[in-house]
């Protein structure tokens, strides 16, 4: 187990190089398109045939039957008898990361995987809720829809390779090129398409929606918490626990694409685990705000304030109380985000053509295509200008002192429209929880808690800070001014954050190279001695710096030729 993402890497390289060399061999003997998509279907058939003997390789799972709970095999073994089902084999993962899935060809030969984390974590009920999900994976015919839909892009893929020697045809190599990568993101909508199957038909088998509901909440949680002890121990355990912490985030990362619910986007929900009203209002962004619609066009499952709120619908139809109130009348506020979506893509896309234009200019040229003149000079201005206009609409405002639940209710502010804010509040741990090294931190106010993030354009900025002075704040009272904004999770980037800490001693600490003001340190009487600590972050400034001298070069280009 412990080398599973890394085995899964190498196939994955593996496969995507005897597809290429195939095409290529198919290629230079000059066979037909034909040939190419037989190529591809066998290619497609053969990882099929082989995932559930890959799966069962790569992980450690315990089939004897007494390894799972007697009355969960019971659950099971009834369910298939009510719905028409073959037995289903169920197996555990002696992992303390809470998860489970389903994997197999056909119904005949499915199996279904939880892992000792799940089993800890949740109520017999909302085990059931779970493994009535997994069976809907199974009794849809999951693993062989999502083979068909995964053969879809490499079919178009064929078609480009196939008609890009040819001149006339050169529109439609470049029309299945395009379609070749829509088509990669409507597999993933696909997929997501199945969870959402899969859960209602654990809503409708249980009677009880509500169940799933909270164990997806339960699920997501307890993933963020093994990832961040994992991630801790990695830093600063001993060798043995380094070693163990390693192979757990292997562990998590790969059956997160493969469980009921997803690292991704689970991140925010620490700040709401004191009660379902506080998880709830930590979700609703995700439901209105459309930068959440754009995190999750890359993802295999829907976010979890998606698939609760579908829950909650389920959950009123059957005349239920909901767990998690979300507004069901929520719509995504689309007003504003295409001038942010400009405004965050437009530097992007000049770096990006801007870097391919020095490792792509020959084969262009070789292939008749021929730059514009001054068409470096042009980019590096574009980029410098977009850029500087980037960063002006990123930090704007002026500091107005708030309070963490102001925040959380704020649904219009994403990664782009920010709110300038100051904050006042006790630290009570990093972002990563036990990590020293971490130079995040976790803010907590009288109404609630949020995740603070230093941002360093400096090399190693953020590093300094974590050893320099994040730790000590841990428990103490601080002044943050920063930038509120929500991606995956809701956090404030600090701009300035002030405390007065207990003093280091003569051979302590670092010197900081990035804005960290002491004042004269003052002892009380026969007490410990005290300083002011005033870290600054110039990320924006040498950000603004670097844009500057993008423009600046460009210019310098254009007035030399």
């Amino acid at each position: 187990m412990g080398f599973i993402s890394r085995s899964l890497i190498v196939l994955t390289a593996l496969y995507g190089l005897v597809f290429v060399i195939g095409d290529v061999l198919l290629l230079h003997g000059d066979f037909s398109l034909w040939w190419g998509f037989g190529f591809a279907i066998a290619l497609i058939g053969l990882q099929y045939l082989l995932a559930p003997w890959l799966i069962e390789h790569f992980f450690t799972i315990n089939w004897d039957e007494y390894s799972v709970p007697a009355v969960q095999r019971a659950y099971i073994e009834r369910l298939c008898r009510e719905r028409g089902l073959p037995p289903i084999k169920v197996g555990i993962i002696e992992s303390g990361t809470p998860n489970a899935f389903a994997f197999g060809r056909l119904r005949s030969d499915a199996r279904i995987v939880v892992t000792r984390g799940l089993l800890e974590i949740l109520t017999p009920q909302e085990i059931e809720a779970v493994l009535a999900h997994e069976v809907g994976h199974v009794a849809h015919y999951d693993f062989a829809v999502m083979a068909l839909a995964a053969l879809a892009p490499l079919l178009l893929y064929q078609v480009y390779i196939w008609t890009d020697r040819i001149n006339n045809l050169r529109i439609v190599s470049y029309c299945a090129y395009l379609a070749y990568w829509i088509g990669q993101f409507l597999v993933l909508l696909l997929n997501r398409t199945r969870e959402y199957g899969a859960d209602h038909y654990s809503a409708q088998i249980t009677g009880q929606p509500c169940n799933l509901s909270s164990a997806l909440v339960k699920i997501g949680y307890g993933m963020v918490r093994e990832r961040s002890e994992a991630q801790r121990l990695a830093k600063e355990g001993a060798v043995h626990e380094k070693k163990d912490a390693r192979k757990s985030l292997q562990f998590g990362h790969t059956l997160s694409l493969m469980g009921i619910a997803s690292a991704a986007g689970t991140e925010a929900l620490p700040l709401g685990a004191n009660s379902p009203a506080d998880a709830a209002r930590v979700m609703k962004w995700d439901l209105v705000n459309p930068w959440a619609r754009f995190y999750e066009l890359g993802s295999t499952h829907p976010l979890t304030a998606m698939r609760l709120r579908a829950l909650n619908r389920e959950a009123e139809q059957l005349h239920q109380p909901v767990n998690y109130p979300l507004p069901e009348d929520a719509r995504v506020r689309w007003t504003g985000f295409p001038l942010e979506f400009l405004f965050w893509f437009a530097p992007l896309a000049a770096g990006f053509v801007l870097i391919s234009s020095f490792w792509l200019h020959r084969p262009l040229e070789r292939m008749g295509f021929r730059f514009p003149d001054h068409f470096v000079a042009w980019l590096l201005v574009t980029l410098g200008v977009t850029w500087v206009a980037r960063i002006l609409f990123r930090y704007e405002g002026t500091f107005v002192r708030s309070r963490v639940t102001e925040l959380l209710d704020d649904l219009g502010v994403s990664q782009m429209r920010s709110r300038a804010v100051i904050l006042e509040g006790e630290i009570v741990g990093h972002g990563i929880p036990g990590a020293f090294w971490s130079p995040d931190l976790v803010l907590r106010d009288k109404t609630g808690y949020m995740f603070l993030l230093y941002r360093s354009s400096i090399p190693l900025g953020r590093f300094l800070f974590a050893i320099r002075t994040a730790d000590r704040l841990v428990g103490e009272h601080v002044t943050v001014h920063g930038w509120y904004r929500r991606g995956l999770k809701p956090y404030v980037e600090i701009s300035r954050i002030e405390a007065r800490i207990r003093k280091y001693g003569e051979s302590e600490g670092l010197t900081t190279l990035f804005g960290s003001g002491q004042n004269n340190a003052r002892s009380d009487d026969d007490g410990p001695e005290y300083e002011t600590v005033n870290e600054h972050s110039y990320s924006r400034w040498i950000q603004t710096g670097l844009a500057a001298v993008s423009a600046a070069v460009g210019i310098i280009l254009l007035l030399n030729r």
